[in-house]
This record gives C-alpha cells, structure tokens and sequence, in this order.
C-alpha cells in the first residue's frame, strides 16, 4: 500500500469475507453469551447466603472478572460486523472502529490478565490447603 491508496479499501475487505463473518460475527457472539450465561449461573449459585466463604468470594470475584472479555469481544464484533459497515464515510469508520478496537483490547486484556491471576490464587489456596489437611493427617 502507498499513500495514494485509499486505506479503507483494506478495512471493507474483511466485510467481504463470509467466514470472518461466520465467525466472528455470528459464532464468536454466540459462544460469548454461552459464556456469559454459565458465569451468571455462577454468581447466581455462589451468592446465596450460605455459600459464604473466602474461598467462594475468590470464585465470586472471578465470575465477575470473566464477565468482561466475552462481552466487549462481542460488543466489538457486533459493533465492526452489524454497525460500522452502513456508514457511508470511510474515514469515520477507520476512526470509530480504530478507537473502539483500542478500548475494548485494553478492557479484555485487563480483565482477561486479572481473571488469570485470580486462577493463580485460587489454586494456590487450594494447594496450601491439600498441604495443611494432609500434613495434619500424618501427624
């Protein structure tokens, strides 16, 4: 691509491409409401009042965090998939898909690293523990 390209050209490519579609705009929106389903589920589960624990308040605290990533991923695909194509002027779709893009990777990647760190922690405290129980069994 030189300068004199028109850069728009490239972007409304992907729009021509049925299985960027399929997949990104039909199938990864579907799986992301499956997942956001079982982490409602999950909350809804581990909320009730005798579920109080530390270790329910980590899981908790994880479902909420795992909330996040499938729900901007898919607002961004339904955004680039569904909205962004019926507007007429190319450089306001560069720019509005550029700056969506940008905040929702950031909002992922965020969420997506705490939830990680969170399944770290949860097994740690599971590992401590098998280590305590076990260790008070042999003695």
């Amino acid at each position: 691509m030189n300068c004199t390209e028109e850069p728009s050209r490239f972007a409304e490519t992907d729009f021509l491409s049925s299985f960027a579609f399929w997949t990104l705009g039909v199938i990864s929106i579907i799986l992301s409401l499956f997942a956001n389903a079982g982490n409602l589920i999950n909350l809804f589960v581990l909320t009730r009042r005798h579920m109080r624990s530390t270790m329910t308040t980590l899981l908790v605290t994880l479902a909420w965090a795992d909330l996040v990533p499938p729900t901007v991923v898919s607002l961004n695909n339904i955004l680039f998939y569904y909205f962004l194509p019926h507007l007429n002027d190319s450089s306001t779709f560069l720019t509005i898909h550029i700056v969506a893009r940008a905040l929702f990777n950031v909002l992922a990647n965020i969420f997506t690293a705490f939830s990680n760190w969170l399944v770290v922690l949860i097994t740690t405290f599971r590992l401590i523990v098998v280590k305590v129980i076990k260790s008070e069994e042999t003695s």
